[in-house]
């Protein structure tokens, strides 16, 4: 029992320093440490437990596409030097957040039980909420070095941590619709204020489809017109409540319609997969991470600033440029498994939260950001134990918590 509180204690220590400590500006230097702290305590304790646990493991149904994406790391590092001019030092810094790869390998060896990784989810959901609400009303004052920008009709808040929130959101809407209980269904209006509040149009619209595909699918759900017609009301609600975000919203979707073939992501898309790269062996490698410190990094910098493109705004195609075609495939192949792996019924979240990733790929640069690395491999973990379990003939039930047969 002590040994698995404090496993307990050493993920969570680890997913709070891959969110840097929200980067909450009164720890000053010590935010800046944190992701390097926590990738180097994943390393030491793989090495500990390579040595001294002899205990046979589960079955990893992801080692091969998550070393893929280790050696796209190692290799795009060596591009950064030969192509871009940057030191190999500054590029292992610069991509300190892949490191966080190992923790796949680390879950398998401390044996986290799927039901402890859920209570932190969850906690860390609400307390993400907790700090957003806070600068949001804070504001302009920063607590959180953060980007933030008034638009939209509203505050737009862009935390470490946020990730939390939305696994939260899921395993909430799967415990609404499957026990009616009225907590869990305050909990999922709690986080889903916060994506309204975050303006993004795409996170609102994908929870939104993937909530009624659960209702619709799902079938330990009961009194499903009951609860269709209840959402209905709770949509209704929320766009009265922030009806000027909404208008906000259609507004820029009309503009971004419009922009046809000018819409920004099209153009940074075709900028960075053309006239960025060198050189044709950086196609496959990438071309590295890059370093505020080196001539490559005030490149990018300088793109940001004269054209507006990121790339954290073309998702999966930005991380291409950067680590490659080795990245690119493991990444495909993750998420084709978790679509065809079967789990217990208690953690069927999980498939939807997959739909939701998804859905997001060429938008969102999460799988090069620490805090949901460590949130995506705690989730392929789950996969591979509730898998396991599945196989041999024993299923966790999601009310008491034993095992059954």
């Amino acid at each position: 029992m002590a040994l698995k509180r404090i496993n307990n204690l050493l993920v969570l220590f680890i997913i709070l320093c891959s969110t840097s400590f929200y980067n909450f500006s009164a720890l000053g230097p010590l935010t800046k440490v944190a992701e390097l702290a926590g990738s180097v305590l994943i390393l030491v304790l793989i090495i500990f437990h390579l040595v001294y646990s002899g205990e046979q493991s589960i079955r990893r149904n992801f080692s091969w596409p998550v070393l893929l994406i280790l050696v796209s790391v190692f290799l795009s590092m060596f591009m950064a030097s030969f192509s871009r001019d940057q030191s190999i030092p500054l590029t292992m810094m610069a991509q300190r957040a892949m490191y966080f790869y190992l923790f796949y390998f680390l879950l398998h060896q401390l044996k986290i039980r799927p039901g402890d990784l859920e209570k932190m989810f969850v906690a860390l959901g609400l307390l993400f909420v907790v700090l957003y609400l806070v600068q949001y009303v804070l504001y302009p004052k920063i607590i959180f070095n953060a980007f933030i920008s008034k638009s939209r009709g509203t505050i737009r808040i862009y935390m470490a941590g946020g990730n939390y929130m939305a696994v939260a959101f899921f395993i909430g809407v799967q415990r609404f619709l499957r026990t009616n209980k009225v907590k869990y269904l305050v909990m999922v209006l709690i986080f889903y204020t916060i994506i309204v509040l975050n303006g993004g149009r795409q996170t609102m619209a994908v929870m939104a489809l993937i909530v009624i595909f659960f209702l619709i699918i799902d079938r330990k759900v009961k009194s499903k017109l009951f609860l269709a017609f209840l959402g209905l009301i709770g949509a209704f609600a929320i766009f009265l409540i922030f009806q000027n975000i909404f208008q906000a919203l259609i507004l820029q979707s009309q503009s971004d319609i419009q922009s046809g073939s000018e819409y920004i992501r099209f153009k940074t898309s075709g900028y960075f997969l053309t006239d960025f790269f060198k050189n044709t062996a950086s196609y496959i490698t990438g071309n590295g991470a890059f370093s505020g410190k080196s001539r490559y990094g005030k490149e990018i910098e300088y793109i940001a600033f004269r054209h507006q493109y990121f790339l954290g705004d073309i998702g999966l195609i930005g991380n291409y440029v950067i680590y490659g075609a080795f990245f690119l495939v493991g990444v495909i192949i993750i998420c084709i498994r978790s679509l065809k792996i079967r789990v217990e019924t208690q953690y069927v979240y999980i498939k939807y939260m997959f739909i939701s990733v998804i859905f997001s790929l060429f938008t969102s640069a999460a799988f090069i950001q620490s805090d949901y690395i460590v949130l995506f491999c705690s989730v392929l973990y789950i996969f591979d134990v509730s898998k396991s379990r599945l196989k041999n003939g024993y299923e966790e039930d999601e009310n008491n918590g034993k095992n059954l047969k």
